[in-house]
């Protein structure tokens, strides 16, 4: 029974020293895609990497970090992949590599304004000033409302400026809009944007294609499994068939 145990637990430890360490970015301020919980990282997405992670034989070593010092960390070798809900703009896939989109669902965005505000829907917000993170598609979807786009190295941030009337509105992804609204009561929903093609995909350094084609493998075998569609409804419960 020593002997099995000795050579079950040398078998353990031989992979996991055989696994190729990959330093993973994220953003943890994104409710429910990467957020903190109890001190510890949680989330779609942090389930996600880890389960596509150990089907490519990598170990994860997370790093939380702002939103927008993610690509530069990326660029400069602090890390070797984001994922943190970063969709694919054009300006990104100039700096850096991306994976295959990993959102096979609708994904819908509030429009959030002060309590006080006389807009009636998100056509409204022509012309006016809309905070968003830095660097989000919440900052396309702005642009495309022809608003005057503000961005915030937080969303915290946007939203505090939201309650003092410094800003006219914030587009926020729709379930972490609905945590911040639990606390914030001066502020509430005037619309709603729906993207129906999120490309949220992982992000690797250029010339990363390597650890890009062994992410895509695992995607695509993961996509359309009950270990994918379990972690769509413990964190999407609304997306349930």
């Amino acid at each position: 029974m020593k002997k099995f145990l000795f050579l079950l637990m040398s078998g353990v430890i031989s992979t996991s020293i055989l696994a190729e360490k990959l330093y993973v970015g994220t953003n943890a301020e994104f409710v429910p895609y990467e957020y903190l919980e109890n001190g510890k990282l949680t989330g779609f997405d942090i389930e996600l990497m880890e389960i596509v992670a150990q089907k490519s034989g990598y170990e994860i070593v997370w790093k939380d970090m702002s939103f927008d010092g993610l690509i530069p960390a990326l660029q400069t070798g602090k890390i070797d992949a984001v994922i943190a809900g970063m969709a694919q703009t054009p300006e990104r896939q100039k700096a850096v590599d991306f994976s295959n989109p990993y959102l096979y669902f609708d994904s819908e965005h509030l429009v959030l304004v002060n309590e006080k505000s006389i807009l009636k829907n998100k056509g409204d917000l022509k012309d006016k000033i809309v905070g968003v993170q830095l660097g989000s598609m919440q900052e396309e979807f702005a642009k495309n409302l022809g608003s005057n786009v503000r961005p915030y190295n937080s969303f915290l941030g946007a939203l505090m400026d939201l309650e003092n009337n410094k800003i006219d509105g914030v587009i926020i992804a729709d379930k972490t809009g609905y945590e911040y609204l639990k606390s914030m009561k001066t502020l509430k929903i005037l619309d709603k944007v729906v993207d129906q093609y999120p490309g949220a995909s992982i992000a690797f350094k250029k010339g990363s294609q390597d650890k890009v084609n062994k992410i895509n493998k695992a995607l695509n075998e993961l996509k359309d499994t009950s270990e994918y569609n379990n972690l769509v409804f413990k964190y999407f419960p609304e997306k349930k068939k």
